[in-house]
């Protein structure tokens, strides 16, 4: 990062380095795509991040990510609900599902 960025500029390439998979010249493209969008576009992706943080929460039934107390999955009158699937990672439940659990029989 060069001394010669703002404080803030600094700061976004920062951050976006912390993101996995994000190196060095990544974040530092990332953050002076930012800096040239339209401010719509820039606070869109900001308000995105903030409603994911302050909206997901776990499913009280599976764990699973929802925005509601239970999520979509668990409050399906169809759902079986005697059979169980562990999985390793909520985002494996979304591939699971697409499948509608045919490949498990």
């Amino acid at each position: 990062m060069s001394s010669a960025y703002t404080e803030s500029l600094n700061k976004l390439i920062e951050e976006f380095g912390k993101l996995p998979g994000i190196g060095p010249k990544t974040a530092e493209r990332l953050a002076f795509h930012i800096l040239k969008a339209k401010s719509e576009e820039a606070m869109a992706l900001a308000q995105a991040i903030q409603d994911v943080k302050n909206k997901i929460k776990r499913c009280e039934v599976c764990y699973n990510f929802s925005e509601q107390a239970v999520c979509q999955i668990c409050s399906d009158p169809k759902r079986d609900k005697s059979l169980i699937c562990v999985v390793e990672q909520p985002k494996d439940v979304i591939s699971l599902e697409k499948t509608e659990g045919e490949s498990l029989l």
